[in-house]
């Protein structure tokens, strides 16, 4: 069984009973929004248990992420704070009792991008911190986890540290492997410092490759094709849920640049130069269109299928 990500579904548009239907069609277990503002723009509750109705009858269940979770990106968050009257907790209180009633058990974030990496961005883990602590008292109530996403600008090892500072109980990740690739963290390795927290497995495949000057690049491919060992994902993993994301980004790494190989003191030489060797290796496979989605999303359902068929150990 796996899950798809709503922008994963050809043709889907944003229309959530359209959603829904083609997600089911695909023989999906769930279907993950952005944003549960993407169901109803004000949380009607009508509106939702309607939604909730059909996903039933379709036996297909709904799924949320929380999008971004960044005290010091307020820009951000404007939804959030008008649902919290001013306040960023309360607003995201109210998304996590929505999920909840949904039947969700847990909600992923996002806490920035690339350029907020290159910030204050100390600072801004430190904000989330404190916020999902503070949320705590809510996430036990409703029998919830968050779960941070690896997303581009996140290491595993900031991932751990805030794990430590919430609780396990409370806060789980979000594991996706190609973003790994973005932090020259090799995806098995990461996986492995993450396991007992991770709770879902974004699906995806991706390749590195070479590029002017002095830097590599992460190309998208069909999942199976790329670097990702998804065989020793799942065995690490056997439980988390697979949730189909087919990512847009082609993100460059100027790994041979020594200013930013200093600004970034967690990089393993191992692991780094496995990578590396990876991208001015061997030329198989080519570049695939980064425009192709439909190859991709093939792709992806069979390497779900596969590790669901493989005997138990």
């Amino acid at each position: 069984m796996y899950a798809l990500m709503r922008g994963s579904i050809p043709n889907a548009g944003n229309e959530p009973f359209e959603v829904l239907k083609r997600a089911a069609a695909l023989g999906a277990s769930e279907v993950t929004f952005y944003s549960l503002f993407e169901l109803s723009s004000t949380l009607d509750k009508g509106a939702l248990g309607e939604l909730k109705a059909e996903a039933d009858r379709l036996g297909i269940a709904i799924g949320a992420s929380l999008d971004w979770l960044n005290p010091l990106r307020l820009d951000r968050h404007g939804r959030e704070l008008e649902l919290g009257h001013g306040e960023l907790s309360r607003g995201v209180a109210r998304l996590l009792e929505t999920g909840a009633s949904l039947g969700m058990a847990d909600m992923f974030f996002t806490i920035g991008t690339l350029e907020d990496r290159a910030g204050n961005w100390a600072a801004q883990l430190d904000a989330v911190g404190a916020l999902l602590v503070g949320l705590r008292p809510n996430l036990a109530d409703l029998g919830m986890r968050a779960l941070v996403k690896t997303h581009e600008e996140i290491t595993s090892y900031e991932c751990l540290a805030l794990i430590e500072r919430v609780g396990a109980d409370r806060l789980g990740v979000s594991y996706d492997p190609v973003n790994m690739l973005v932090r020259i963290e090799d995806p098995i390795a990461a996986a492995k410092r993450l396991a007992p927290h991770i709770a879902q497995v974004h699906v995806d495949d991706a390749i590195l490759r070479p590029e002017e000057p002095g830097s590599i690049r992460r190309h998208l491919v069909p999942a199976g094709e790329g670097i990702i060992d998804w065989g020793a994902i799942f065995a690490l993993v056997p439980k988390a849920k697979r949730l189909i994301e087919l990512h847009n980004g082609q993100f460059a790494m100027p790994v041979f640049d020594t200013d930013w190989l200093k600004s970034q003191p967690y990089i393993d030489l191992c692991e780094y130069a496995g990578l590396v060797g990876k991208a001015v290796g061997k030329r198989e496979p080519e570049v695939a269109d980064q425009g192709k989605n439909g190859d991709r999303l093939a792709a992806a359902i069979g390497i779900c299928g596969a590790a669901m068929a493989r005997p138990k150990q």
